[in-house]
């Protein structure tokens, strides 16, 4: 991975084989309490892309990333901004998963002026978190983590997902992740969402019940011109669980915007 100092810590990052600052840049973003293997499954799609470049970071706090994390989503974007003004960047399509989603919505509501299009996977407007998942994180991070793949990950996909899922969370700080969790539930873009201008693209999952696909259908109705997606057969990790399927799609929508 690469390094870069953003706002004093040590940030890692994955990266393309050409950075070029003349190029839009696919952004992806990670959920709560994850870290940039999240994408693993579209670094072969995007590392030596024609026309977009490819920066995956570990979010502050989370994988190799120094830091302590964000108190909020609109935290977690403004550091998307810092890193892409310390990397140089020119036009940014932020690819967000679940909290992720979130923050690729706000940075595109923020700075519409360098969000050229979005790809928002397993997310929504709002996201309500129970208040027993936020109790068993703070008081029981251990058995979090060892409950947490089974609803997370849908019961057909590969046991090594859930495997790897698992080492994301035991990988991340308790403190992180539960503060992950409660800016997931204080998360609520209902009466803006509607705002973005830019090309989106929606992809949900039939068998997500953390953001099920009504989720997704909203946001498709909210945002004009958005194009929606189902992936069959997957939970909330559908590029992990579906990567054929999601790498078709995010090819799909990334050729749209370079037509």
């Amino acid at each position: 991975m690469s390094q870069i100092t953003v706002s004093g810590n040590r940030i890692n990052y994955l990266e393309g084989d050409v950075t070029d600052p003349g190029r839009p840049t696919v952004l992806m973003i990670h959920g709560a309490g994850q870290r940039a293997a999240t994408w693993k499954r579209q670094l072969e799609l995007l590392k030596n892309h024609p026309k977009y470049n490819m920066i995956i970071p570990d979010l502050p706090g989370h994988g190799a990333s120094e830091g302590e994390g964000s108190r909020d989503v609109a935290g977690y974007a403004v550091f998307i901004e810092e890193l892409a003004a310390a990397l140089g960047l020119g036009d940014v399509i932020p690819v967000g998963h679940s909290m992720g989603g979130g923050v690729a919505m706000v940075y595109a509501l923020d700075h519409p002026e360098k969000v050229i299009g979005s790809v928002l996977v397993g997310t929504g407007a709002r996201m309500r978190v129970a208040g027993e998942t936020l109790k068993a994180v703070k008081n029981n991070y251990e058995l979090f983590c060892d409950a947490a793949p089974s609803r997370m990950i849908a019961p057909g996909s590969p046991d090594e997902i859930r495997k790897e899922f698992r080492e994301g969370l035991l990988d991340t700080s308790p403190e992180v992740c539960y503060w992950d969790l409660v800016a997931c539930d204080e998360f609520d873009l209902m009466d803006r969402v509607r705002e973005i201008k830019s090309p989106a693209c929606i992809i949900s999952a039939d068998q997500d019940i953390l953001t099920p696909p009504k989720y997704g259908e909203h946001l498709r109705d909210s945002i004009i011109g958005s194009s929606y997606n189902l992936i069959k057969g997957s939970g909330h990790f559908m590029m992990l669980e579906q990567p054929l399927e999601f790498n078709r799609i995010l090819a799909g929508f990334l050729m749209s915007l370079g037509s």
